[in-house]
Parts: structure tokens; sequence; C-alpha cells
């Protein structure tokens, strides 16, 4: 089937995870940063006060999202879409009104959970299990509104900031998953696997058999795979968490740093589409061990460059480990361990992410405070993901002998 043929096929299905991938952008580091000075400001906090708060209510949704997770193995995706973009509106409106540091932690909460965690987590478990053969083009294609979200919304948001009030913009926005979730609504009253693909929804993993979740917890597979987890989703949250102190060091201008994020986009648009080409010809067992590569010279660009143009080439190297992220990592899940407990297991997988999420701003912030920038920060990230490359590698050669 070619790729024309798949869109128009299968348009219904791709639309829904496009848009809960992009309606996750509300809960992204990404988005929430853009306000990180004037929540600050509001509420007297230094840059590990803020990073504490911000752990705190990620470390709160980690732990609720390896229980909530399992929901989509349970109960159609329609439904629990609209619940889950229901509860991320009224968060976003409790942003907007929220006037205690208490209240500032479980405000954060629930946008990680439902924003981060539950939005993502539904795009990318319903696009693994309802499509087989065209699993990686599928995961790309929903992966484009995250894309799209990254590049765009920094950019307009800030924007807004200079005109608005920052408590109005959050009420404003508040307006956009609510339209998401009646579209998705409507979009879904067909849930099923598409009539192109004459094959069962579930899929078996490794040893021709259904894992479920407390035999994947006993593989040393997804143990080798947790460093890999944790420290991209840590590094890469704190990129776009401290990019207004990472701005400031370098002596740029915020918003001249966010129009290079267009640049992050394309490159990361084209790499997941690749991608996802790749898992469909080769399968994402085979390139598992190889996608956080390029983020080794991409941080390393990060901590050296004096320049804007600087800063776009490393830019362009993280890219291609961050365009490979969202599809080869969950089809490797699909390929390892089946789909039929597919979304308790990705919740682990979910998890894991999300701590790394919040632990990044939490240790990037309180090295701030101790004087120990960014610079010297994202060199150190350079090792880690050696380290985990490495271990990637590993799991890699057990799943194959596995099989």
């Amino acid at each position: 089937m070619n790729f024309i043929s798949f869109l128009i096929t299968n348009k219904l299905w791709l639309l829904a995870g496009f848009l809960l991938a992009l309606s996750s952008s509300f809960g992204q580091t990404f988005f929430i940063s853009i306000f990180a000075v004037e929540i600050m400001s509001s509420f007297n906090l230094s840059n590990s006060d803020w990073g504490t708060i911000y752990a705190s209510g990620t470390l709160m949704s980690a732990a609720v999202m390896i229980y909530t997770g399992g929901l989509v193995d349970d109960y159609k995706t329609r439904n629990i879409s609209f619940l889950v973009l229901g509860i991320l509106a009224l968060a976003m409106v409790s942003m907007a009104a929220v006037s205690s540091i208490s209240g500032l932690i479980i405000t954060i909460f629930l946008l990680r959970l439902m924003g981060q965690g539950m939005s993502t987590h539904l795009a990318q478990i319903a696009m693994s299990r309802w499509f087989s053969r065209y699993r990686g083009r599928a995961l790309a294609i929903a992966n484009l509104g995250y894309s799209l979200g990254e590049s765009f919304i920094p950019m307009f948001f800030v924007g807004f900031l200079l005109f608005l009030p920052w408590r109005s913009i959050w009420l404003f926005s508040a307006f956009l998953p609510v339209i998401v979730a009646v579209a998705i609504f409507f979009t879904l009253r067909s849930e099923r696997s598409p009539n192109s693909f004459k094959e069962d929804k579930i899929t078996l993993g490794l040893g021709m058999r259904h894992w479920s979740r407390s035999q994947v917890l006993k593989s040393s597979i997804f143990w080798l795979a947790v460093p890999g987890l944790l420290g991209l989703s840590a590094f890469g949250t704190v990129l776009f968490f401290q990019q207004v102190n990472y701005s400031n060091l370098k002596g740029w201008e915020h918003l001249s740093l966010v129009k290079t994020y267009p640049l992050f986009t394309l490159i990361a648009v084209g790499i997941s589409f690749f991608s996802g080409w790749l898992i469909d010809k080769y399968g994402a067992i085979k390139m598992i061990g190889f996608y956080q590569i390029p983020a080794i010279f991409g941080f390393y660009m990060f901590s050296i460059c004096e320049t804007l143009l600087g800063f776009s080439i490393g830019l362009i190297f993280f890219a291609i480990t961050a365009g490979s992220n969202n599809i080869i990592p969950n089809a490797f899940w699909a390929e390892c361990f089946g789909t039929a407990h597919l979304g308790r297991i990705k919740s682990l997988a979910g998890g894991v992410m999300v701590i790394g999420s919040a632990l990044g701003p939490l240790i990037s912030g309180y090295l701030i405070d101790l004087n120990i920038d960014l610079n010297s920060q994202y060199l150190a990230c350079c090792l880690y993901f050696i380290f985990s490359s490495f271990l990637l590698l590993l799991a890699t050669r057990r799943g194959l002998i596995s099989i």
C-alpha cells in the first residue's frame, strides 16, 4: 500500500492519533516552561524552588501513570480521550487561577499526567495496536502532532506574552483541549482496526506469546532499556525547561532562541517518517541501539556553541534522536512484548520517562544554583548518552537471542 492510499484509507484513526499527540503539548515542558519567569516571579521562587515544585508534580504523575496507563487495555480510546482531555482543560483553568504553592503542585501534577502522560500514551498505544504491518508510519503520523506543537506553540505563546497576562493565556488556551476532545469523540465513532488489514489486531511478542506486565518486569531487556528512557527524557526536558536560563547564559534573546525550533521540527518530522519506514522494513529491535547516538553530538554542540548557528547545528543532531524517539521505542515494546497488554507495559516505560522529565529540571535547577552552568551540564549529558546507547545495544542482542 502506498503512502497516499494509506492516509486516505485510515484517515480517521490517524487523525485521532495526531490530535491526541498535539493536545499533549499543553502538559509538556516546552509549553509550561514558556511561563517559567512569570510563575517564579508570581510565587517568589528560585530556580531550585521551581525545579522542586515541577519535579514533585511530575513524579506524582509518573506514579499515577503506571496505573492509569493500563486503562487503554480495558476501555475504548474514544471514551478515555474525552475524560483525559476534559481534565487537562480543567488543569489549564486551574493554572490561570492558582494562588498557592500546594495548588501549583497539584496543577502541575494534572497537567503532566493528562498532557505529557495520558495524551501521549493514548496516541502511541492506539497507533501501535491498530496497526501492525504499517505501525512505523502510523506512529510517525501521530507524532507529527507532537512535533508541530513543540515547534510552533512556543513561538506563538512567547509572542502572546508580549501583550497578554500569562494567566489569561492559560485561560484562553483551555478551550483547545475541549475542542479536540469533541473532535476525537466523533472521529472514533467506529473505533476498530482498519478493514484494509486482514489480521488480528492482537500481535505476539518474543517467544510467540503475550507478555504480561509482571513478566516484562522480570525481563533484562526492559531494565537495560531503562537508562535510555530515563536519560533522554531528563535531558530533553532540561533543554526546553531551561530555555530562558540557557538564552541568558549565551547572551541571546529568548524569542530568537525559540525561532530556531521550527528547524528542530522540520528535521524531527522527516526523521520520524524515515524511522517509521525503517521499522516497517527492518523492525525496531534492530534499530533501538543506535537512535540515541546523534544526541551525543547535539548536546556537545549545545555545550560549546556561542552563536545561534552553532545551537541550530546541535538542534539538528538532537532532532534526529528526538524524531526517532516516539517511533522506535514504541514499536520496540510492541515487537518485544506483543500488544495484548501493551497499555500496561507501555505505562511502565511511560512512567520511567515521566520520572526522567521530573528529575531533569530538579537536578538542573539545583546545579544552576550551585553555579554549575548549563554548558557543563550538557557536556555531562554526552557521556550519559554513550552509556545508555551501549546498554540499548546490549538489550538488542538479548532480544535477538530470546527470539
